[in-house]
């Protein structure tokens, strides 16, 4: 129905306005506009705005994750491991050293040094590992044990550096003070000078840089120590005759000393020593110097099985050690980074396509203007 015919039948009855007389349109001849109907929730733009604010809080989360792990995990999570244990072996293929039960100097001889490493958890805390050796110089042929050495090492899990807690001993001696470096090197060790401790002479020397070598597919540094005769131990009731002193024979208390060049090969990304040899002598000399024993004169070396071993524990520290300090803490920034700016740029305004449920939107509610010519019936 139009405007026009509203106007024709209120001008024959009555007056506009008059709300006596109602025709079936409604109200003077004129159809109320239908209610619309009551618009669907528009949840679509709604929920697509949280997503920056989740990207956003995802990303910041992520990029202090990261900065925590490089500069705050990362010197607690690289350390020294406390549950270590490796048995290795050094050989001197052309040994010589005098055969108390004999009495007799045996020459070119093959001698084995067998060290066994194991770590004490119970002892050990976040700074501070220990671990307990046993060193056993034997001649397998023979079957004679030469020396044995029991140690408890106690260390700074970072720089290495022994202390004298824990129970720290050498041959179950504590009076025996523990210093500078032990098997254990510093992570991240430097070109430069280290006190080493020597088990042999129970004191500590310089082990000077003098340059790198690869060893076992590993690039090491090497270093040397020159520990000078250092006398280790007073022993009674030494025949003069096995010192070669002149004369009658005699018991005399003979010093014993200890003297070695020792050469460490040190992985540096990890302190992880990948090899080792040990030139060495231990001799008796009668009181005042006279006389001369040769109780042990060897070279020993690391054996190929023992330097592969502690080659594949260096680099599998290695990469530990670079995900835990490099590629974590950078993938977690970049990631992180990736989602602020996801979160903050503006392609996320560009026009898309509209979504089913947003049929509406832009578009304005009905009016009563519609009823205006020719929106209308005739």
């Amino acid at each position: 129905m139009s405007v026009r015919n509203v106007f024709t039948r209120t001008a024959a009855g009555t007056p506009a306005g008059d709300p006596g007389d109602p025709d079936e349109d409604g109200v003077n001849g004129a159809r109320p506009p239908a209610a619309p109907p009551p618009a669907e929730p528009r949840t679509g733009r709604r929920g697509r705005g949280r997503w920056p604010v989740v990207l956003a809080g995802v990303g910041a989360f992520l990029l202090v994750v990261g900065v925590l792990l490089r500069f705050y995990a990362a010197p607690r999570l690289i350390v020294a491991p406390d549950d270590t244990y490796e048995q290795l072996t050094l050989v001197s293929p052309h040994a010589s050293y005098f055969d108390e039960g004999a009495l007799v100097t045996w020459h070119d001889v093959r001698l084995t040094y067998t060290l066994t490493v194991r770590g004490d958890q119970q002892s050990s805390n976040n700074t501070t590992a220990v671990w307990d050796t046993f060193a056993s110089l034997a001649d397998p042929k023979l079957h004679n044990v030469i020396n044995t050495v029991y140690q408890r090492y106690a260390f700074n899990r970072r720089t290495g550096q022994l202390s004298n807690c824990c129970g720290a001993s050498v041959n179950d001696s504590t009076s025996i003070r523990q210093s500078g470096l032990g098997l254990f090197w510093p992570i991240g060790t430097r070109r430069q000078t280290y006190q080493v401790f020597d088990n042999n002479s129970m004191k500590s020397w310089p082990a000077t840089y003098v340059g790198e070598a690869e060893d076992t597919g590993v690039q090491t540094y090497e270093f040397t120590q020159h520990v000078p005769a250092t006398l280790v131990d007073q022993m009674t009731g030494v025949p003069t005759s096995l010192l070669g002193i002149s004369g009658p024979s005699r018991n005399v208390v003979a010093s014993r000393y200890w003297e070695a060049t020792n050469t460490f090969w040190v992985d540096p990304r990890t302190g992880v020593l990948v090899d080792q040899e040990v030139k060495g002598q231990s001799y008796l000399t009668g009181p005042n110097g006279q006389g001369r024993l040769v109780a042990v004169d060897l070279d020993l070396r690391m054996d190929q099985a023992s330097r592969q071993s502690l080659a594949a524990t260096a680099d599998k520290n290695a990469s530990s050690i670079t995900m835990v300090n490099l590629a974590g803490p950078l993938g977690l920034g970049v990631l992180g980074l990736l989602l602020l700016v996801a979160a903050t740029s503006p392609w996320r305004y560009l026009r898309r396509a509209p979504d089913p449920g947003d049929e509406d939107l832009g578009q304005d509610p009905p009016s009563n203007f519609d009823l205006l010519p020719g929106h209308g019936q005739d």
